[in-house]
């Protein structure tokens, strides 16, 4: 079942202004003059197509009378044009051509490449009625390729449908299906109504081949409700056929003999011959699977007379099929061999392999002519970008190097900005670290100068007196001493604070070196311990802030003393190495040790931990008794160094 898309004058709107604007037209058509008589003669005829053709007819020949009387050439094309369609829906095919055909002429002396195209369309449809493929995909792919051209995309989506129309006749379902959908996503980007139903009543009938049946009763409802708001009943009988077909297919007999009765009847009403004859045929088909053979002959001889009414040779041969297969199964069998010679003639007529190899070569010719368009279109595109650019880079190149010299000179201007800006930051950092220096310098002159003199003034006094006097008290004599030696010590450790003052970072090689020092004093008190000190060389040249580099070397100092303190030990081994991208510093002895459960930890080690835990290292104290002890300290190099 299928409804071919003609091009008329008429958009369907009748619907939505209703009688007043159907009597405005009317009034034209009787008392107009010129140019508005003739298109409202011209409009009448198409809205009459949907529900009286022969008045639709009667408005056409009018329309051609006025457009001879007025001498407008392209006026009479359309006239002949409203005339064919008539014809066409009639399926009266040879006259519908021979009006197409004069339509044609006109416009082609007219030059008018839009009506052309309109008219190739509608040959096209009549060659597809009268079963002469070749010929109707000829017209329709000379439409379509100015349609493409002009993107005009309900008229593409119109075409697109006509030719899937000739791929199902031909039984290619599949490029069917793809030319049905291009035409129904197509009008989904337009507001035509008109063409959204038929492409939704298209896929509800080729979908049956692909045995899809609820999404082919789906698109025919929906077709099915477009037609009855657009036109009443002019064109329902075209998706009640497929729902026919389908319930025919899903052998739901009763639901489909109605619907086929319902289908016919209403293109009959409308003078549709050659859809009464294809929807009887199908009928027929369907009631000889039903086995109603008597009824299927009947239903078959309807068709076959329609069918040789409109010309339409493909539904006769269908006809003469469906007849040749009744007769036979009713042992009528020299009425089935007569019918089965004349189906097999008819459709050696239709679907012989010249006409299919025809069809083939008219679609690559259509591909073929499409893509050279193309690259003429592209060719001559870019001849005028080409022509454009050269005006335009003229123009540009003097643009651009206006925008470069004034580039230039910000892009100057924005770097001395920036230059300057840095100049004056890199002074202002220099200025703060010299300020804090010159702080560092006084503080630490302070402390050497007043501390310093007072702590030797101390030692001097210790001395003087231990020399003026004979001290015969031993014990005083000791805490003398005991003092002077406290006073040399903070002499030491304020000589160190003072060092890591003046130093605004500090090296490995410098810690080596007061630690050295550290432990040669160490030696003097306690010549039976042996001390090791070993440095990784890689941490030779490792570069640590002086906050870092004082925290480290109060923590080794600070456990060395434990050790010699209360470690009762012959050993101490202090060693620096890079372990990943760690520092590790242990610092172990082979002392008498202690159980860290038992006994509290006293001020140093809490001491030692927080200096470490205060420049971001982690500090780890093993130690056994009778197994020595060991401190562990790990410093990140990225993080905790600097």
């Amino acid at each position: 079942m299928k409804l071919i898309l003609l091009v008329t004058g008429l958009l369907f709107v009748w619907g939505v202004h209703g009688q007043s604007k159907l009597d405005s037209v009317k009034r034209v058509a009787k008392t107009g003059k010129g140019l508005a008589q003739f298109h409202a003669l011209n409009t009448l005829s198409d809205y009459y197509s949907d529900n009286d053709l022969p008045l639709s007819m009667q408005y056409a020949r009018q329309s051609l009378v006025k457009a001879r009387n007025l001498k407008n050439d392209s006026c009479v094309a359309l006239a002949y044009n409203s005339i064919a369609n008539v014809f066409q829906y009639q399926t009266r095919l040879d006259s519908a051509l021979a009006f197409h055909q004069k339509a044609l002429a006109l416009r082609i002396q007219l030059k008018d490449s839009a009506g052309m195209a309109d008219t190739h369309n509608n040959i096209g449809i009549a060659y597809d009625q009268q079963a002469d493929f070749p010929k109707a995909l000829q017209h329709y792919f000379m439409a379509l390729a100015y349609f493409d051209r002009k993107q005009l995309a309900a008229k593409q989506a119109m075409t697109y449908t006509n030719i899937g129309i000739v791929y199902k006749a031909q039984k290619e379902f599949t490029k069917a299906l793809d030319y049905y959908r291009k035409a129904y996503d197509a009008y989904q980007r337009t507001t035509d109504a008109f063409g959204q139903t038929v492409s939704a009543g298209n896929l509800g009938s080729i979908l049956i081949n692909f045995k899809r049946y609820d999404e082919s009763l789906r698109y025919s409802e929906m077709a099915r409700l477009g037609y009855q708001k657009i036109a009443g009943d002019r064109f329902t009988g075209y998706p009640i056929a497929n729902m026919a077909t389908v319930y025919d297919s899903l052998k739901q007999f009763d639901r489909a003999n109605a619907r086929y009765r319902e289908a016919i009847a209403l293109h009959e009403k409308h003078h549709n011959d050659f859809e009464v004859a294809e929807t009887a045929n199908t009928f027929a088909h369907s009631l000889i699977r039903q086995k109603k053979y008597n009824e299927s002959i009947a239903v078959s001889n309807r068709a076959l007379r329609f069918a040789r009414a409109t010309k339409a040779a493909i539904n006769v041969v269908a006809a003469y099929k469906n007849l040749a297969h009744a007769h036979a199964a009713l042992r009528q069998y020299p009425e089935a061999y007569r019918y089965s010679d004349l189906y097999n003639a008819g459709k050696d007529s239709i679907f012989r392999a010249e006409k299919t190899q025809a069809m083939a070569e008219m679609a690559a010719k259509y591909d073929t002519e499409k893509k050279e368009r193309l690259i003429n279109e592209q060719k001559a595109e870019a001849r005028r970008k080409n022509f454009m650019l050269l005006v335009v880079s003229l123009l540009a190149v003097f643009v651009v190097l206006i925008v470069l010299l004034l580039f230039r000179q910000q892009r100057l201007k924005n770097a001395q900005l920036q230059q300057e800006h840095r100049l004056k930051t890199a002074i202002a950092q220099i200025e703060t670290q010299n300020q804090l220096q010159e702080q560092r310098l006084g503080i630490s002159r302070d402390l050497h100068d007043n501390i310093g003199a007072q702590l030797t003034f101390i030692i001097s006094s210790v001395e003087n007196i231990k020399y003026a006097f004979d001290i015969g008290n031993p014990k005083l004599d000791d805490k003398l001493q005991s003092i002077s030696s406290f006073a040399q010590s903070t002499i030491v450790e304020l000589r160190d604070t003072i060092w890591a003052m003046n130093s605004q970072d500090i090296v490995f090689e410098d810690l080596k070196a007061r630690i050295l020092n550290f432990i040669e004093k160490a030696r003097t008190a306690t010549e039976e311990v042996d001390f090791q000190f070993v440095i990784d060389p890689e941490l030779v040249p490792q570069r640590m802030s002086s906050v870092v580099g004082m925290n480290l070397y109060r923590t080794i100092q600070e456990a060395v003393n434990n050790a010699l303190k209360y470690g009762q030990c012959s050993r101490i081994v202090i060693l620096a190495e890079s372990v990943g991208e760690d520092i590790q510093v242990s610092i172990e002895d082979n002392g008498v040790g202690f159980d860290p459960e038992t006994i509290a930890r006293g001020n140093g080690l809490v001491n030692m931990e927080k200096r470490i835990a205060d420049i971001g290292g982690s500090f780890q104290l093993q130690t056994q008794v009778g197994k020595g002890t060991k401190i562990v300290v790990t410093l990140a190099c990225d993080r905790t160094l600097t």
